[in-house]
């Protein structure tokens, strides 16, 4: 018998004070069995940091051909592709190829130089890819606020979100690689 994703709900409140968009979300999140705490959260923090009324999470690992994230207009068009990760070169052109808009977040802290290296002459003149390394400033661990039910916080300012819920808050850089 397959293990079956675990899901969480998460009602989120964002402030982000460089677009200044707020605005509140109720999300319910699937979790592959493949995929750990830390990833997880690290979708939720790109969709606070690209945060939009039509943005959805996808599939996500369970899913070759769509992305962590995305979000389409009404005719189903992808406006923007959103991955997390290390993505191959290949991937990278298809999604370029499939949507107006290509953002990806790095979070491994030691593979991503030789990532970036590897990938960014096919990319540094492409107009649609942004590629942000995130990164852990302040606080605890970010797997520290994961709850079967999680009412969270976040404010952006900056290039800096930060994210709390009622005990912890976490401080996160988004560094811009590409």
């Amino acid at each position: 018998m397959a293990i079956g994703a675990t899901i969480f709900k998460v009602n989120l409140n964002l402030s982000n004070l460089n677009s200044h968009y707020y605005d509140d979300f109720n999300l319910t999140i699937a979790k592959h069995p493949s995929e750990n705490d830390e990833r997880m959260m690290y979708r939720i923090i790109a969709f606070l940091f690209c945060a939009h009324q039509d943005l959805e999470l996808t599939k996500g690992l369970s899913s070759t051909e769509e992305p962590d994230l995305w979000q389409r207009d009404i005719t189903g068009r992808i406006i923007h592709w959103i991955e997390l990760g290390l993505p191959d070169e290949r991937r990278i052109k298809q999604a370029c190829g499939k949507s107006d808009n290509v953002t990806i977040f790095t979070y491994h802290e030691n593979k991503t130089q030789e990532w970036i290296t590897k990938i960014s002459a096919s990319f540094k003149n492409n107009d649609k890819v942004k590629i942000y390394h995130i990164n852990t400033l302040e606080g605890p661990q970010i797997e520290s606020l994961i709850k079967k039910s999680m009412r969270l916080s976040a404010l952006i300012e900056e290039n800096i979100l930060y994210l709390s819920d009622d005990d912890d808050r976490i401080g996160i850089e988004f560094k811009e690689l590409l």
